[in-house]
């Protein structure tokens, strides 16, 4: 059966040149999803393709009114591009219900509709492919960015795990602890972590951190520094010189590092999931080779010290001049 649908899909591609391809993007809910339209728009342009997208603002898939928001809002997208006609499909995928995007692609795909997912993967989908961070890679690297701010190591706190990366950053942080020419790097002992009702309480997970006095609280998730009390939570714990890092680039987090209210950042590329899930969709479309996974760039963020030691210098050490003055 999967031949008979890949077959179809190569006499299909034959016939659908470059400006009549349609490709349509659902992007995800939040600030930081924005860039992902100014690729996706960008990249169509380049290749000469009509592209569509749709915005579905709050598009959280495990509030208490709205968990099948993300289910309904991709349905009823989906239902009126099929109508137009579209060849490919990028999108956030839905985590909620289980089975649902793996149900939605195999049907996608069934009608001749490549889907590529972006930012989560679901391996176990239809999708042609995966565009986005490389979640391990992500951890080990903040992990390597608390390794240059502190390099004297010592005790740390994670708030939002996000599973690769919470790994990446274990394995990468702990890598030299069994070594005793190089520091040490431990997680907090103590129940810090725990939360009461549905919701996630970053808040008091970092207020419980913070009294158990850790050399670092590393951020897995934008979500806890857009918490309103975020500054007053760094300014009344900075006589504990803990070092913050976050995950994520965005403007109010830049600021946030300029201030002072966080020590070092790595950032994602949203951008580059627009332009790259367009490329792969052209790419299928036109029957050359796309690959898997397709990881995009990551950039680190933290402030250069501006108080430099001052300049001594040592007015006998002249080089090969022996005598200044008259004789």
């Amino acid at each position: 059966m999967r031949v008979a649908v890949i077959l179809l899909l190569s006499l299909y591609r034959t016939a659908v040149s470059a400006e009549t391809l349609k490709f349509g993007l659902i992007n995800g809910g939040s600030d930081f999803f924005e860039p992902v339209n100014h690729g996706w728009t960008q990249r169509c342009e380049e290749l000469g393709v009509t592209c569509y997208q749709t915005y579905p603002g709050d598009d959280a898939n495990y509030t208490v009114n709205g968990e099948y928001a993300c289910m309904n809002h991709r349905n009823a997208v989906i239902a009126k591009w099929r109508q137009m006609g579209l060849n490919g499909i990028a999108m956030k995928p839905c985590t909620f219900p289980p089975d649902y995007s793996q149900n939605l692609t195999r049907d996608l795909e069934a009608s001749g509709i490549p889907v590529v997912f972006f930012d989560s993967d679901i391996k176990e989908s239809e999708r042609v492919a995966y565009v986005g961070t490389d979640q391990s890679f992500l951890g080990r690297t903040l992990a390597r960015l608390l390794r240059q701010l502190r390099p004297d190591g010592g005790r740390y706190a994670l708030i939002g795990r996000k599973q690769e990366r919470c790994e990446g950053f274990i394995d990468e942080i702990s890598r030299y602890n069994d070594r005793n020419d190089r520091a040490h790097w431990f997680e907090i002992e103590g129940d810090y972590t725990s939360t009461v009702g549905n919701g996630t309480d970053y808040m008091g997970m970092m207020e419980r951190a913070a009294l158990l006095e850790p050399e670092a609280i590393i951020f897995f998730k934008q979500t806890p520094m857009r918490h309103e009390n975020y500054t007053q939570f760094v300014q009344a714990n900075r006589d504990k010189q803990i070092t913050f890092i976050g995950t994520d680039g965005d403007d109010y987090q830049l600021e946030y590092l300029s201030r002072r209210y966080v020590d070092g950042l790595i950032g994602q590329l949203p951008y580059e999931f627009g332009t790259d899930s367009a490329q792969a969709l052209f790419d299928f479309s036109e029957g050359r080779p796309v690959k898997d996974v397709i990881t995009t760039n990551i950039v680190a963020y933290n402030l250069i010290p501006l108080e430099l030691p001052h300049l001594e210098v040592d007015q006998n050490l002249l080089g090969n001049l022996k005598y200044v003055g008259y004789v």
